[in-house]
């Protein structure tokens, strides 16, 4: 027998002094609520209620059991109805992994709107270089470079791809810019770091992709760090446009070759949203994600 549902209208039951009245609030006719209540009885061994014609109420063995099992029945049920609001509406903790570079610049700037939209939501955001991330155990969405093979996740595009060759004024004062891809070997080039291979900058022309091997005084698997090697006018950088358009708007960074489509190589990717693929997507994410590509959207960054 369902031993839950059985103490759930036996509690009723005492609260109202009525199997018929207890039993039609759940759904049950009083014939059933009443063998359902025999049944309960039969299975303890005990008899929980005292039935006369006008009344029934509990025996010293069902007012130990109302007593005990009453306010536990209203913990589970108080439970429940949080676990659904997660599901129902934004709420609870929400643990995010993102890209350090794109978490700063766009993740965090979303950060007081999110929380004045959805203000019982907490956010709690680790910051990674690393490029491979995916929702694991304790994380609810990750943000990252590149969308997932993986069927078991959930992809949504908040940036585009697009990678934006830039240097400041005062190293195109010294150095004029790159009229193309073989002007790179007299330019001082900052590149990603790929363990130890040297920092290699492909371009998609109408002849097919060419590699171009690039020279240069820095490399580093942080974007953030060439951009601020960039902007110190310690050479030419190609970053992701996402990354340089405050700059590029501003003046602080000059851009070349913007007819090109160029990135370096192992960084042409989009940055996704991801999470785990389920019917039931939490709120918090749902809201978390939708609230992240209308504010990058206003932004110019999608």
């Amino acid at each position: 027998m369902d031993r839950l549902s059985a103490l759930r209208l036996f509690v009723r039951i005492v609260d109202t002094g009525s199997i018929t009245g207890a039993g039609r609030s759940l759904g049950l006719s009083g014939t059933a609520a009443s063998k359902r209540m025999q049944d309960l009885e039969a299975d303890l061994k005990v008899r929980l209620l005292d039935r006369t014609t006008r009344a029934v109420s509990a025996t010293e063995a069902g007012r130990h059991l109302y007593e005990r099992v009453s306010d536990l029945l209203d913990d589970l049920d108080s439970a429940l109805r949080q676990v659904g609001e997660l599901q129902a509406r934004p709420t609870g903790v929400l643990r995010v992994t993102a890209r350090r570079s794109f978490g700063m610049l766009h993740v965090m700037p979303a950060m007081p709107s999110f929380r004045a939209a959805c203000p019982d939501v907490e956010v709690d955001l680790m910051l990674t270089e690393t490029v491979e991330i995916a929702p694991t155990r304790g994380v609810d969405l990750v943000i990252r470079l590149g969308r997932p093979a993986e069927k078991s996740l959930e992809a949504h595009r908040l940036a585009s791809a697009e990678r934006a060759m830039c240097a400041s004024p005062g190293y195109f004062a010294a150095n004029p810019p790159p009229a193309g891809p073989d002007d790179l070997v007299r330019h001082a080039c900052l590149g990603y770091r790929r363990a130890f291979e040297p920092p290699v900058w492909v371009f998609e022309t109408a002849d097919g992709r060419r590699e171009v091997q690039v020279p240069g005084p820095l490399r580093s698997n942080s974007g953030e760090a060439l951009r601020a090697a960039a902007l110190d006018g310690l050479g030419l950088a190609l970053l992701p446009t996402w990354m340089v358009a405050g700059d590029l708007r501003d003046g602080a960074l000059v851009r070349c070759l913007a007819e090109s489509v160029c990135y370096p190589e192992g960084y042409r990717e989009e940055i996704y949203a991801v999470h785990a693929r389920t019917p039931l997507v939490p709120a918090k994410t749902r809201a978390f994600v939708a609230h992240l590509q209308t504010f990058l959207a206003s932004s110019g960054m999608r």
